[in-house]
């Protein structure tokens, strides 16, 4: 059997098991380059096994990949949970940028019912579920398009941005760090991240306990740029006291917004 054979045995047996993988996850597991896992995950999406989202490929919509993916007990229960608690933050007639994550993508999906809002995205995904039901204005961004990530980036789409007022950005990271700020794998979210912190008036982190003491290369905001965390768990006493001094106001299952 050859090695990448063998490869993608192993990372098929991790999409059953979890109903996702990370890009990130299996560089770093499987001691492979950016572009193998690329290549791996296009032939998969090719023959309707996984599709791609940012940062990797989520499993698709057959019963024994669903069953397996138990939504009390994967990350996929923290997404919704998060994206549930994000809701309280949406008003009728705001204008609001939803960015790129698994978890901001979830929110996307549960905002049919609101009263109308006009949406801003870069993300293909995240476009199509925010424009379900007809309900409220969507626009993509124009610029240029990054099949691995369905996103649209580039110099277009951040002039684009610049000519807009927003009442919320909302947006996924990699990591947190309560001292430092919010992390991500690759530096093109830094361009965007710091546009969205001058057009909007609060910046808003979708982010589930498990990218809280984990490193990223990238810093894309400090503390001090966002008004609103919202993750599944408490966090440490360290980290609210730190997140408390730059008055970020952290959200957690269980506690409303202030």
């Amino acid at each position: 059997m050859s090695s990448s054979h063998q490869r993608r045995k192993q990372i098929l047996s991790m999409i059953e098991a979890t109903g996702e993988v990370r890009t990130r996850e299996l560089i770093e597991m499987l001691g492979i380059s950016e572009e193998t896992v690329r290549r791996d995950l296009k032939m998969f999406e090719r023959s309707g096994r996984v599709v791609r989202v940012h940062g990797g490929a989520v499993a698709t919509g057959e019963p024994k990949l669903l069953a397996l993916a138990s939504r009390s007990t994967s990350q996929a229960g923290q997404k919704d949970d998060i994206a549930s608690m994000a809701l309280s933050l949406l008003k009728p007639g705001q204008n609001v940028f939803l960015g790129g994550g698994s978890t901001v993508l979830a929110l996307a999906r549960r905002i049919s019912a609101l009263p109308k809002m006009r949406i801003v995205t870069n993300m293909i995904d995240t476009c199509i579920a925010a424009a379900e039901g007809g309900r409220h204005e969507v626009s993509l961004l124009g610029g240029n398009f990054n099949a691995d990530h369905r996103s649209v980036m580039g110099p277009l789409a951040l002039r684009t941005l610049e000519e807009q007022l927003l009442d919320l950005a909302i947006i996924g990271v990699n990591a947190v760090d309560p001292e430092r700020g919010f992390f991500d794998h690759e530096e093109i979210g830094q361009s965007l991240a710091a546009t969205l912190a001058r057009q909007a008036e609060k910046v808003v982190i979708l982010a589930d306990h498990t990218k809280f003491d984990v490193r990223a290369r990238f810093r894309i905001l400090p503390p001090q740029a966002i008004s609103v965390l919202v993750t599944d768990r408490i966090p440490s006493a360290r980290a609210l006291e730190l997140f408390g001094r730059v008055r970020v106001n952290v959200i957690w299952a269980g506690r409303k917004p202030s």
